[in-house]
């Protein structure tokens, strides 16, 4: 049922582009209401120890909660209004209690924030359910495919030269890829995917029974991540697509390292040399990209600073989810005036205007949290190490641009993150133990079937 769920998901993410589609938002809001009826349903029929379920399944959505309550009680405090002198009307911004949650966006914002919150319920399931690698050694190759071939349709459009992505109704502009109508979300999406892709390739190789690397599935998975990567030589974005090349550039590098170092196999050393060679060169290009002149360096500084100077003003609970665009024009430089902003250009600043210190408290903390129990753990999972790799690329794509507006990538993080900590739970226990809460050594004499007696004896003499 997962399997089935998360595949789902992932086509409507991969090949609905409109980060704001009702139809879209509202599909994941239905979806992530059946993330209870799957819970129960792998409670009362898995044959292994399924322990604590329901306390790890509040945990883990804690965040989503939180934001959600967060946003309710907002609704009660709007700081717009309207003030009528004579016969014109002028917007303006009421003072507000900084220590309760505000919300200044529209009443369709609910769709919006339910819906993050409801693919944020069902991809924790990864890391509740899944008993064993071999869920994801099924789950991960159709993920990657469907990114791959969402890609593929990306580079067929840019040969066309369509003026704008299909099935939506795009910007306007001209920098967009495949259904992204911004191809700065589209570098985010292929960082993740081309990190998942490169990472399955090296799996591929340290299976005992794995046959020539040439000969396996490895070679398919590394020209599909070679395919997501080099998309950023074609993206617009200054900053995302040096990231992205960059991105590849270290996986690339891995896999040389990896053949050189660590395997035997019989075309190494060609294979070593050829990706290094790919990785210096997508190096090369990521550094050209980020000394490029960028013509909208200004309106961007504007856009963060803007998003500062809120954050200053409502530090605590910040102005409510999607407020940003509505409160531009109160805290936009004059050089903004007469042009429509949604985003602060870095996903980071707008966080901050928007859910404020306890927001950016609740999310981060938890994300840490995981990291820190994954290394003291003293686990080095390999492919862990890969997924969580293009995770952190995602984070350095929420400094200088908004990754997170678009579902897909929203989407696409907390898979490969749930994904890759959960590998490394399984990877290292046996199936029947991964979820019991602490092994039964001795059973209760009332739940045995043979005689026990472990009482005092009291030996008399005759």
């Amino acid at each position: 049922m997962l399997y089935t769920v998360i595949l789902i998901m992932s086509a409507l993410v991969f090949w609905i582009g409109d980060p704001r589609s009702f139809w879209l938002l509202g599909s994941l809001i239905i979806i992530g209401c059946l993330t209870p009826f799957i819970l129960k349903t792998h409670e009362h029929t898995h044959p292994f120890f399924v322990d604590l379920l329901w306390p790890k399944f509040w945990i883990c959505t804690a965040p989503a909660w939180v934001l959600a309550l967060q946003f309710i009680i907002g609704l009660t405090q709007n700081p717009l209004n309207i003030l009528t002198l004579g016969e014109s009307s002028y917007h303006i911004v009421d003072p507000i209690n900084i220590w309760l949650p505000t919300s200044a966006a529209s009443a369709s914002t609910w769709v919006t924030m339910f819906g993050f919150c409801a693919v944020y319920l069902m991809v924790t399931s990864l890391y509740l359910i899944p008993k064993s690698r071999s869920f994801f050694e099924r789950l991960l190759p159709w993920l990657c495919f469907g990114a791959v071939l969402v890609g593929v349709f990306g580079y067929i459009q840019k040969g066309l030269g369509l003026t704008k992505p299909l099935l939506i109704k795009g910007t306007g502009a001209s920098d967009f890829f495949a259904f992204f109508p911004y191809d700065g979300h589209w570098a985010a999406f292929a960082s993740l995917w081309c990190c998942a892709c490169i990472a399955m390739a090296l799996l591929s190789t340290r299976y005992d029974d794995s046959p020539a690397f040439l000969q396996s599935t490895g070679p398919w998975y590394l020209t599909g991540g070679a395919l997501l990567g080099a998309s950023g030589f074609v993206v617009e974005a200054q900053l995302p697509s040096a990231i992205l090349l960059l991105t590849l550039s270290a996986m690339l590098l891995i896999v040389a390292v990896h053949f050189l170092a660590n395997s035997k196999d019989l075309h190494r050393k060609p294979i070593a040399i050829s990706t290094g060679l790919i990785a210096c060169l997508t190096f090369a290009g990521g550094i050209v990209r980020i000394f490029q002149t960028n013509a909208s360096s200004l309106d961007t500084a504007s856009l963060r600073s803007a998003a500062y100077q809120m954050f200053t003003a409502s530090p605590i609970f910040g102005w409510g989810i999607d407020s940003y665009g509505k409160l531009l024009p109160f805290y936009g430089s004059d050089t903004l005036l007469g042009q429509k902003y949604e985003r602060a250009a870095s996903d980071l600043l707008q966080f901050l205007a928007e859910f404020g210190i306890f927001g950016l408290t609740i999310v981060f903390g938890f994300f840490i949290t995981f990291i820190v129990r994954y290394i003291r753990g003293a686990h080095n999972i390999k492919l862990t190490n890969h997924l969580l790799l293009g995770c952190g690329s995602v984070l350095l794509f929420a400094l200088c641009d908004s990754p997170f507006m678009s579902p897909a990538v929203s989407f696409s993080f907390l898979a490969l993150f749930f994904s890759a900590l959960r590998w490394a739970e399984i990877s290292r226990n046996q199936v029947d133990e991964i979820d019991a809460a602490r092994p039964q050594l001795v059973t209760h004499e009332s739940q045995r079937r043979l005689p026990f007696f472990n009482k005092q004896y009291e030996e008399k003499e005759k």
